[in-house]
């Protein structure tokens, strides 16, 4: 018979044989995940043919996963493709990770080598590198196509918010538009100058008449409206001309800093003129030691309006409050009355060329329509916004709001200096 030590090498054979199959199997199934595509082995059974089974599964998952991957993605390419606006991907630093067969012709860049490299690098054009070195990308840029001279691109750079900081470049032509703007800039400049000159004699022989007439002359009076009438169209051919010459961005706009409350006060001291015959009521409070880095003579143009259009558009007696100073991270100058208000549907078309709320109440008051067309494009040339608040019955509030860094805080003087 068996002894004890026989009975035991063969159990300990039968366990090592076993866990031998057992680890056979184990790498068998390794190498079976391993492989990309390929039946399951066939001589596999118990609880080693399910796992099998289970892998292969999951393996005919993935791969249909990776074909349908493949399949959007390649559809995605094509659709990228044939978008007519350029397209370019690129990180934190710059370095380009995609990019459209547009974004190729528009901006001059050769696709096979650009993967990889910094967009500034592989774009020859001052403005557009200088664009991307400020990484403020709040605003768009309209350049001359770098690919193309002859083309006019709108670039706009938008964040992803989610994952890492990645950015998509959008170039969109805007050849077509940009030269309709420019006839348009061209017509009305063109326009108000060949009105200016008649209109200047018309008004001069009126004067004239109405100065050489006697005080019972029938004509007296409508020769005075008719005084009163040239005056406004002296008066909106002026700003047309401003708003197309703003428009058109002729001349450089000086950085210099700016008395802002100085500035306020000659304002508001004409205005006062005006607000003696509606009974206005006008209060200025500001910090005489904050000045904006701007032209002065474009911002005074763009602060008269606003403090102007609370006379005119607003009832007598309507109080007006004017204040410049610090706003969290903005400096900001208010202006803010109580008078009627303004309808909320009627908020969003404010700054549009002729907008009226009240066409009948503003032409008797002499506005010509384009004050706040002016005033916005002025603060666009200085990074500027303005904002508009009213509410029906209780008054309307313009906000100008210039980012901190175009300000300068000047100290007052010590107690005691002479």
């Amino acid at each position: 018979g068996m002894t004890g030590l026989d009975i035991a090498l063969s159990a300990a054979l039968g366990f090592a044989s076993y866990a031998a199959w057992h680890l056979a199997q184990a790498l068998r199934l390794l190498a079976f995940t391993s492989r990309a595509s390929g039946p399951v082995p066939g001589s596999v059974w118990g609880i080693w043919r399910e796992l099998f089974d289970r892998a292969a599964s999951s393996k005919r998952r993935e791969r249909r996963r990776v074909a349908w991957q493949r399949r959007f993605f390649s559809r995605l390419r094509e659709m990228a493709s044939a978008l007519p606006d350029g397209l370019v991907m690129f990180g934190r630093d710059g370095t380009v990770s995609w990019l459209n067969r547009q974004a190729e012709c528009y901006l001059g860049i050769d696709r096979r080598t650009a993967t990889g490299r910094r967009l500034r690098e592989l774009v020859d054009h001052p403005v557009m590198q200088e664009y991307l070195d400020a990484g403020d990308f709040r605003r768009g840029l309209d350049i001359e196509a770098p690919g193309d001279p002859a083309l006019v691109l709108s670039i706009l750079v938008i964040r992803f918010t989610k994952g890492p900081r990645r950015h998509l470049l959008i170039a969109r032509d805007i050849t077509r538009l940009y030269h309709l703007n420019r006839a348009q800039q061209d017509f009305t400049l063109n326009v108000s100058h060949e009105l200016r000159t008649p209109l200047t004699v018309l008004h001069g022989y009126l004067e004239t008449l109405f100065d050489t007439a006697d005080e019972q002359a029938p004509y007296r009076a409508p020769v005075l409206r008719m005084m009163d009438q040239t005056r406004r169209m002296q008066a909106v051919i002026q700003d047309l001309s401003i708003l197309s010459t703003l428009e058109a961005g002729e001349g450089a706009v000086q950085h210099e800093p700016v008395a802002v409350l100085d500035c306020l006060e000659d304002i508001v001291e004409d205005a006062r003129e005006l607000a003696r015959a509606t009974g206005h009521v006008l209060n200025l409070n500001g910090d005489p030691g904050l000045l904006l880095l701007g032209d002065e003579s474009l911002l005074r143009s763009a602060f008269s309006n606003l403090v102007f259009n609370a006379i005119r558009h607003t009832p007598i007696r309507t109080r007006v409050d004017i204040s410049w100073g610090l706003d969290v991270d903005h400096a900001v100058l208010w202006v803010q009355d109580n008078g009627a208000g303004i309808p909320a549907r009627h908020l969003s078309r404010l700054t549009e060329r002729f907008y009226r709320v009240d066409s009948g109440r503003s032409s008797d008051r002499g506005g010509s329509g384009l004050g706040l067309a002016i005033v916005r494009q002025i603060l666009d040339m200085h990074d500027a916004q303005l904002q508009i608040s009213c509410t029906e019955g209780l008054g309307c509030r313009f906000g100008c709001r210039f980012p901190a860094r175009m300000t300068v805080c000047v100290p007052g003087d010590p107690p005691g200096a002479d």
